[in-house]
């Protein structure tokens, strides 16, 4: 049976207090709405619909390969699922509804919720256990144990409410049964439109409806910074367990950030405060030291890093190189041994293999108006606080003297030194 997908992802977020919509928020380098639309896919489901609020470029990218659906004036679920089902008009199948807020959903609920299509059922409901007080809608079921009513917990006194179950939110209605829509009414306290209406609709008809009970941890909502924090720490905790468990050694785990798209190798060793950003690959033996940053960019193995380093975007470090404290490197390619390890700074460069940089070395990349490059060859040694200004190619095994200002290409096998001369004079 065909299926297709609608995320409601139109809310204000307002309670977020941010100019970022609350599906675009990021929890460890991925946005909400990208979680979603990845579990989504998992489950195989090809076809999504996806509700945008009015105004918003920000959702372009995400977007893109799926059709969109703007819902103008936030109304409730009910008048998003029905916008998004007038592009509904010829299909057959399910129509699997989830929120774009709600970033640990599984593709094997929606496996599930989708599997439970049988027998003639007409909706699929979901639901968890949680007995303390919460803002949940609330599951009523009959004396046969089928569910009859979601009921909102902001339009029901507590005496009203005699459920162990809270609404998942996730639900899927059979393609048959869209026209329903029509039927819910606008509640008269929030004057929206709750998808969730559909429940007493359906049973009042006595039309199949069936629950799956899912894990309350996969529908966690992101309503505030807060939540986004703690949805933070949850993900956060999943990569460093699943680093760890493909023989990663994290020595202090809550103090290391990694992102959705970390790539390690085996027998990686990283210590305590460490963070990682988008697209890292860190391969086998390196080891990474306290207080280092790195963003797209290679470790080539058996390299040591830190402490006190940061890796910058399109960078590679080569095999068994040494990367030390307060080094920077961006945009750079380092071949294999090679040393960098003080107070120095290498931007557009190419560094030949077993080539050492001295201490407070600097690539002076930028002209003021363009970024320029810098070449160094393989057996060179690079004097401390040496500055080089780009563009410029040094040769290999070129030794260059400690305190010099270099602007001129330097040839191979060559000593340059490029400084002023030490003058003495006597005191009157």
């Amino acid at each position: 049976m065909e299926v297709c997908s609608i995320i409601l992802s139109a809310g204000k977020g307002s309670r977020m207090f941010s100019d970022i919509p609350k599906p675009l928020h990021l929890i460890s380098g991925k946005t909400i709405l990208e979680r979603v639309i990845d579990a989504n896919r998992s489950a195989n489901i090809k076809k999504c619909i996806i509700v945008i609020p009015e105004k918003c470029e920000a959702f372009e990218d995400i977007c893109n390969d799926f059709e969109t659906v703007v819902q103008k004036t936030p109304k409730g679920t009910g008048d998003a699922v029905k916008k998004a089902s007038n592009l509904l008009k010829n299909f057959t199948g399910i129509i699997l509804v989830c929120f774009g807020d709600t970033p640990f959903l599984t593709s094997e609920t929606f496996k599930r919720v989708i599997k439970a299509f049988e027998n003639e059922t007409k909706l699929v409901i979901t639901g968890f256990k949680k007995f303390e007080k919460n803002n949940y809608g609330k599951i009523i079921f009959s004396t046969k144990n089928e569910p009859i009513e979601i009921i909102e917990q902001k339009d029901a006194e507590v005496s009203d409410i005699n459920s162990d179950f809270c609404n998942g939110g996730v639900m899927a209605i059979h393609s048959s049964e869209i026209d329903q829509l029509d039927k819910i009414q606008e509640n008269l306290i929030t004057k929206e439109f709750y998808l969730t209406d559909l429940v007493k609709i359906l049973n009042k008809q006595k039309k199949k409806i069936s629950f799956i009970e899912i894990k309350k941890e996969e529908i966690i909502g992101i309503n505030n910074q807060v939540d986004l924090s703690i949805a933070e720490k949850i993900s956060q905790n999943l990569l460093r367990r699943n680093a760890m468990l493909k023989g990663v050694k994290l020595i202090d785990p809550e103090t290391i950030f990694i992102n959705h798209d970390t790539k390690f190798g085996k027998d990686v060793v990283i210590h305590p405060n460490v963070v990682f950003g988008h697209n890292v690959i860190i391969e086998a033996s390196v080891e990474i030291k306290s207080f280092s940053h790195l963003e797209k960019c290679k470790v080539e193995s058996g390299s040591i890093i830190g402490p006190f380093a940061r890796i910058r975007e399109n960078s590679v470090i080569g095999k068994n190189s040494k990367i030390g404290n307060f080094v920077e490197i961006k945009k750079s390619k380092l071949l294999e041994e090679v040393k960098v390890n003080h107070l120095s700074y290498i931007g557009d460069s190419e560094i030949g293999s077993s080539t050492n940089i001295g201490a407070g070395t600097i690539t002076c990349n930028y002209d003021g108006k363009n970024k320029q490059k810098t070449k160094i060859g393989k057996n060179s040694f690079v004097g401390s606080n040496s500055t080089i200004i780009a563009p410029i190619n040094i040769g290999e095994n070129v030794t260059m003297g400690a305190g010099s200002t270099f602007n001129k290409d330097i040839p191979d096998n060559t000593l340059s030194i490029g400084r002023a001369y030490q003058i003495n004079k006597k005191k009157k």
